[in-house]
Formats: structure tokens, C-alpha cells, sequence
């Protein structure tokens, strides 16, 4: 009797516990709810990408004091006023706005140090930002070949100093002198004297407009990039997800801050809405599908003549091995093709990656985000040699903005359903691991290629998250999050998708919500990825209760503030 008692009383206890456990969490569903349609965006996150949970109600950075704090933006779009001159002859270069450029010492903390080995150094690749995807055992090969001591080929008038190039290959391995950086190539002036690449830091939209007008427009072919606050939010805008254009032409680099233009409806002007949009002005870049979906989102620009490099990078390396089952669309870190194909490291030290771009830039960032869209050019350029080189010669890969297959002969083409994704059994297996044996047997035998119906054509919102998994894979070699994870949670966090459109476009018919919910959960805690844990709790909150226990529930509860 007392056994049975106790059992009655625990049972009762229990019950009692997850009322009021519900009762809380509606009453918290209904505060969010309330509080998002009467107030403002925070000013801060509950999660910092380094510091984790942040219960303080103030924003601090981990790298900076209060004497080092970059001007406010206000401030830097008052002084660019004084700034801006209407002479011709205003570009920013590396002898006038930044004098002690060349003598440049990247700032590394210890922990940030690129590492010796080039294959380490190169697969440590972010984009956007883009900026992207560990390759395939077989593609990682051609990375590890050994890396020529000579300069690089290059068909721009602006080319690599040899003195510059050999003083960076005998500099000591993972100091700055020995990284790849646009400073290094000159050309050469009618008057034979040497010219150096210069830089365009525009911090108002009538100077980019000007140098748009001015320096690019007329140009065939431009290296193009972005940069973005690394734990942005779609919610908080657009200088946070689009912080700095970059476009590169082999002359000049022009940097357009975003972050710090003058509030006005329109942050971009119509010249440089004209060079994005023309088809006939190919930009370059790795995962720029993605770097330009941002533009869409944000400008309303809908980018044509876009070019991958990675297509390129597959067909010149692989098809004179006749390796053309290596030919795909799954993307290639910006460094590994930098140092195979123009022979040194690229600096991708995650200090200067993950700073802050909606300030006003220091050395580094300059440095850093120039020498990005400057190596999407001169790599172009040089893989296009070597492109023409091959006997049979293929064409160049088509606009990626067309999804068309990538050719290896006039008449040939590579499969056109290998874009950068995960077989989608992954979801399958995780789904089918608390059915019956029977049912299991059953997805099994779907899986077989005769059984199957054949793909169709892919949401472009999940190309977008699958070219963020690539990156952030590329970036983290020790990533434990399978990419299923990782594609909910970037299509949640970054798209600001609701996890029932997510469950519907990654699979038909559609996932369960609960997978798509414990997906983005699992990205987050094994990657330690920023949330929004208020909105998580908000759009997920009876799912999570129902199919989560544990550490999981314990983690998200406490992020959000939901008393146990």
C-alpha cells in the first residue's frame, strides 16, 4: 500500500509539473508574441559565437575596449561629408589613405594563427559571406599537389611582382609577408613606369555611385564579394546582412560600406544596380549565388552574369585527367583554388573574418576583404588560360544564375543534379529510427535508383543553404553537425523560414516538423550557432515540448528564459 501510494502521489506530481510547464510556455508564447508586435528588435543576442549564453543585458565585444571602439556610424557618415571631394582624381590607394599598408601586420590571436600545412591553411575558407565546402576525398587531391614556385600565369595587364611573389614563398609560413594579397601585382603605365592596384574605401553612396560610374561600368569582367556581420539576423536589416560590397576590376578595387552610408531609401545607386544586373558584365566569385541572393533580398537587384568559380576551378583540373566523374557544381574554397592556381596562401585568419563590418574598416578588413574580390578576378583569369590550353578546349562554364549543367565538350554535359547537397536518405534515416523494422525495410528499398522518381528542379532557397553549409563546413573541418542540420537551421536562421515551409521544401512529401525542429536544435548545440531562442519557442515551442527532453530542452529553455 505504501508503494502504491507513493507511485499515486509521483503520478500526481508529475502531471502537475507539465501543466505548469505548458502553462508557462504559452504564457511565454503569448509575452514574445506581444512583445514583438509592440517593441523593437534587441539591440543585442542572448548567444555570442564565442562567448556562448550571454546573460548580461548589455552588448560588449570580446576583442575590443572602450578606448578602441570604432567611431559610430553617425559619425562616420557625418565626417564622410568633410570627406568626400568632387575631384576625379579622388580613389583611396595604398600610398594616400593608407600609407603603411604594405608594412601590414595581420592581427592573429594565438589561437586564430593559420597553420603551416597549405592544405590546412586552404581548406580554413569562409564566404560571405559567403563568403565554403570541404571537398569530396577525391577533389582534396588536387590540393595537395605540390604548389610551383613560380609566379602565376596571368592574361590581365596587372600581374604579379616577381620579387614580391619569391619574397612571400621564402617569408616565414604563417606570417603576413607570406600570404597572397592584391599589393603584390603591378602594371605597367604608358609612361613604363609601375602602377599599383588601388583601393576605393567608399563611405557614402554619391562616391560610390561616382566610382562605379567612373571605374567599373565599362568593365567586361570584375571580381565581386560581400561581407556581413557574422551572427545576423534577416530581421535586423540591411546593414548588418549586407555590410560591404566589394567589386574588382584588375586596376582598382572599390570597397562600398554599406554599414556606414547615410540613412536614404535606396543604400545603392542606379550605376552600380546596372553592373549587377547586366548580363554582359560577368562577375566572379565562390558561392555568389548566394552573395547576390542577399542583394535580391535586401536591394531588390536581381543579379545576372554571375559565374562560379568553383565550375571552372572542376573542368580545368580535372578534365586533363580525364576525371570528369569529378566534374560538379559542389563549391571550392576561395583559398584552396587561390594557392593551387596562383601559388600562395590566402589569408583567411578568423579574427578578421568574424569582426565587425558595420564599422568603420581598420587595416585588416581592408586588407582582407580587397585581396577577396581581387583573387576572384585574377584567378578567373588565370583559370581561363589554362582553360584555353586544353586539347579538346571545353567552354566556359555557363552563368550560374541559369542552373545549366557544366560542359565538357560542345556536345557534352555533366549531370545536371549534382549541386552541393547531401543525399536526401540522410533525413530518411533519422526520421525512420523510431518505426518498426518492417517500415524500415520498406525506405530501404525506395532508395534503389530504379524505385526512385527522379529529382526535380531544386528551390532556390534551399541551393542558398546548402552553398552556406558548403562554406561553413570548409571554414570548420571538426564540424560534428551533419549537413541536414546544418541546411534547416541556415534556412530558419538566415531565411527567416518557419520550420513547417522548411519540413515542406527540403523534401516531398514533406518532413515531420519535429525532424526539421530537432535539425535546427542539433545545429545549434553542436555548433554553437546564434538563435533567436524567443522566435524558436515561439514558432516550435509545442513540438519541442512533445518530442525533446533533456540537456536539448534544458538548453533552449534557459536561452529563452522559461523558467523549468
Amino acid at each position: 500500500m505504501t508503494s502504491l501510494g507513493s507511485s499515486e502521489v509521483a503520478g500526481h506530481a508529475l502531471r502537475s509539473s507539465s501543466k505548469v510547464l505548458r502553462a508557462s510556455l504559452a504564457l511565454r508564447r503569448w509575452a514574445v508574441r506581444d512583445h514583438r508586435m509592440t517593441a523593437t528588435p534587441p539591440k543585442y543576442q542572448l548567444w555570442h559565437p564565442k562567448r556562448g549564453i550571454s546573460f548580461s543585458p548589455f552588448a560588449r565585444s570580446p576583442n575590443l575596449g572602450p578606448q578602441d571602439a570604432p567611431p559610430s556610424n553617425e559619425a562616420a557618415a557625418a565626417a564622410n561629408k568633410a570627406y568626400e571631394v568632387d575631384s576625379y582624381s579622388n580613389y583611396l590607394d595604398d600610398s594616400s589613405l593608407y600609407p603603411r599598408l604594405e608594412g601590414l601586420s595581420l592581427s592573429t590571436s594565438e589561437g586564430d594563427a593559420p597553420k603551416p600545412d597549405p592544405v590546412t591553411s586552404a581548406a580554413a575558407e569562409t564566404v560571405n559571406g559567403s563568403t565554403n565546402p570541404v571537398p569530396a576525398d577525391k577533389e582534396t587531391a588536387a590540393s595537395e599537389t605540390k604548389i610551383p614556385d613560380d609566379p602565376p600565369v596571368s592574361a590581365l595587364p596587372f600581374k604579379m611582382d616577381d620579387g614580391l611573389f619569391h619574397a612571400a614563398k621564402t617569408a616565414d609560413a604563417g606570417s603576413s609577408s607570406s600570404f597572397w594579397s592584391y599589393s603584390q601585382y603591378r602594371g605597367t603605365a604608358q609612361d613604363g613606369s609601375q602602377q599599383k592596384v588601388k583601393v576605393h574605401y567608399c563611405r557614402s553612396r554619391h562616391t560610390m555611385e561616382r566610382v562605379c560610374q567612373e571605374y567599373f561600368a565599362n568593365e567586361k569582367v570584375l571580381g565581386f564579394d560581400l561581407e556581413w556581420s557574422p551572427d545576423a539576423m534577416k530581421w535586423q536589416g540591411v546593414k548588418k546582412n549586407v555590410s560591404l560590397i566589394q567589386l574588382a576590376s584588375p586596376s582598382r578595387i572599390g570597397l562600398f560600406h554599406v554599414a556606414i552610408f547615410a540613412e536614404k531609401d535606396d543604400l545603392v545607386g542606379p550605376a552600380f544596380r546596372a553592373i549587377m544586373e547586366d548580363p554582359g558584365i560577368t562577375k566572379v566569385g565562390v558561392a555568389i549565388k548566394g552573395d547576390t541572393t542577399r542583394l535580391r533580398n535586401f536591394f531588390g537587384i536581381d543579379s545576372k552574369g554571375l559565374l562560379e568559380l568553383s565550375h571552372l576551378y572542376k573542368l580545368v583540373t580535372y578534365s586533363p585527367k580525364g576525371q570528369y566523374d569529378q566534374i560538379n557544381k559542389r563549391l571550392v574554397p576561395l583559398a584552396t583554388q587561390v594557392e593551387q592556381y596562383l601559388h600562395l596562401p590566402l589569408y583567411k585568419g578568423s579574427g578578421v573574418r568574424s569582426s565587425d563590418w558595420t564599422k568603420a574598416l581598420n587595416m585588416d578588413q581592408v586588407v582582407y576583404s580587397a585581396s577577396d574580390a581581387y583573387a576572384g578576378l585574377q584567378l578567373y583569369a588565370t583559370l581561363e588560360h589554362h582553360r584555353q590550353q586544353l586539347n579538346p578546349c571545353p567552354p566556359t562554364p555557363h552563368h550560374a544564375e541559369l542552373n545549366l549543367p557544366i560542359r565538357i565538350a560542345d556536345d557534352v554535359e555533366v549531370a545536371a543534379n549534382d549541386d552541393p547537397v547531401v543525399d536526401a536518405t540522410e533525413e530518411i534515416d533519422l526520421e525512420t529510427t523510431t518505426i518498426t523494422t518492417t517500415k524500415v525495410t520498406v525506405t530501404s528499398k525506395s532508395r534503389s535508383p530504379s524505385s526512385r522518381p527522379p529529382p526535380g528542379p531544386k528551390d532556390s532557397r534551399v541551393e542558398i543553404a546548402d552553398d552556406r553549409v558548403a562554406c561553413y563546413r570548409a571554414a570548420h573541418p571538426e564540424c560534428q553537425a551533419k549537413a541536414s542540420q546544418l541546411r534547416a537551421y541556415y534556412m530558419w536562421h538566415e531565411q527567416g523560414l518557419e520550420p513547417q515551409i522548411i519540413a515542406r521544401l527540403l523534401r516531398d512529401p514533406p518532413l515531420k516538423t519535429n525532424t526539421v525542429i530537432s535539425y535546427i536544435v542539433a545545429a545549434i548545440q553542436l555548433e554553437k550557432l546564434p538563435m533567436d531562442a524567443e522566435r524558436l519557442l515561439l514558432e516550435a515551442g509545442d513540438q519541442l515540448f512533445e518530442g525533446m527532453t533533456g540537456a536539448r530542452w534544458r538548453a533552449i529553455t534557459k536561452a529563452a528564459k522559461v523558467p523549468n
